[in-house]
């Protein structure tokens, strides 16, 4: 079974209900997901993560590479993403929204963390003007976090060939 089958079976057996948390694994990759509301059409979610050992010794080079690639690919989302950091020290790619989705309200941006050691990692923030950052839940169709996760996917089996 694809971690995408298994991920929406776990996902049916909570539809109506709030507050729950998602844990799949397929092989070396483990999906993680917190979400806030499901129900038979979208989901809200405050994060979703793929964590896998594949990706234990990659080099940055490739990670960088690789989040290029995760980027081109993902261009369904509210926003589109780039990469805008690395952190050679930590071997983190750092991705988000560009632009950001802008209102009256403040900022919100979608963002991905590509990690050696590994994970690839959604979150969506809002900032108003003044304060931090905060989490707030990304509402995702379930068609849309079905082809995120097999984008995830994709994107740790072609890092791993390297």
């Amino acid at each position: 079974m694809k971690l995408r089958d298994h991920f929406h079976s776990e996902l049916q057996a909570i539809v109506g209900q709030t507050n729950q948390r998602i844990t799949v694994t397929e092989g070396p990759r483990t999906l993680r997901c917190e979400v806030d509301q499901c129900d038979p059409m979208a989901v809200a979610l405050y994060e979703l993560v793929l964590e896998t050992d594949e990706l234990a010794h990659i080099e940055v080079a490739v990670l960088q590479q690789a989040s290029q690639s995760l980027c081109d690919r993902v261009n369904y989302l509210l926003e589109p993403i780039s990469p805008i950091e690395t952190d050679i020290d930590g071997c983190i790619i750092q991705m988000r929204s560009s632009p950001p989705q802008q209102n009256d309200a403040g900022r919100f941006y979608y963002e991905l963390l590509l990690r050696r050691g590994g994970s690839i990692a959604l979150v969506r923030y809002e900032k108003q003007p003044g304060a931090i950052r905060t989490r707030v839940a990304a509402t995702l169709t379930r068609e849309v976090l079905g082809r995120l996760i097999e984008d995830f996917d994709a994107t740790v089996a072609e890092i791993s060939k390297n």
